[in-house]
């Protein structure tokens, strides 16, 4: 868990980057776009590792064995690994929702609100296919830089098999749906805080 804790704080920090080379500038040159874009593609690879610690909450329920032999909900070590890693999980959602924000909110600023938003959704559901990827064929994100011809391959086999896409479907929407709502819940209410916050008079 500390490995996958690590790889969702990846996705801030390109976020952050990102933020410094546009922000505080009243026009986006075009040096700005060559590194943005390259930047861009690196923040999406590694951006489903962030959502992807809510998928560890299985492993109490997968690994955990009972002391005394009967239920394990019974057992208090059971719920201190449980939300350990309910924690984890709630960590990952949240740090997947501040970069993907932080860049909603470049996109909006450079080509608008309507374009801010598909973006948004755009990426929470490439994340979904993401995080299919990371929990069931345990691909990693820098497979992408260290083998591509092997993950096209694999993509290509993956996609041909109606059973596999049947899967990936059904688990993707369910991913989808659950990171979309969370995600439009906590940007309603930062903008329900921020349309309540003072106006400072000079």
């Amino acid at each position: 868990m500390n490995w996958d804790m690590f790889l969702a704080w990846v996705p801030v920090g390109f976020a952050l980057l990102l933020d410094l080379i546009v922000l505080g500038r009243d026009k986006v040159q075009l040096w700005h776009y060559v590194l943005i874009v390259p930047i861009g593609m690196v923040w999406l690879f590694f951006y489903p590792n962030s959502g992807y610690l809510v998928t560890d909450i299985l492993h109490p329920f997968l690994h955990y064995k009972p002391m005394t032999g009967g239920n394990y909900f019974y057992e208090i070590e059971f719920w201190h690994h449980l939300l350990l890693f309910f924690t984890a999980g709630v960590i990952g959602l949240l740090l997947s929702f501040y970069s993907l924000f932080s860049l909603q909110e470049l996109v909006r600023r450079l080509f608008g609100r309507v374009a801010g938003w598909l973006f948004a959704l755009a990426v929470l559901l490439l994340s979904s296919y993401g995080i299919y990827i990371g929990r069931f064929i345990r691909w990693n994100s820098w497979d992408v830089f260290t083998r591509p011809r092997y993950l096209l391959r694999e993509l290509v086999f993956i996609m041909t098999d109606k059973t596999k896409v049947l899967h990936i479907i059904a688990f993707s929407k369910v991913i989808f749906l659950c990171l979309l709502l969370s995600y439009c819940i906590l940007v309603a209410i930062t903008t329900l805080a921020a349309s309540r916050r003072p106006v400072t008079e000079k």
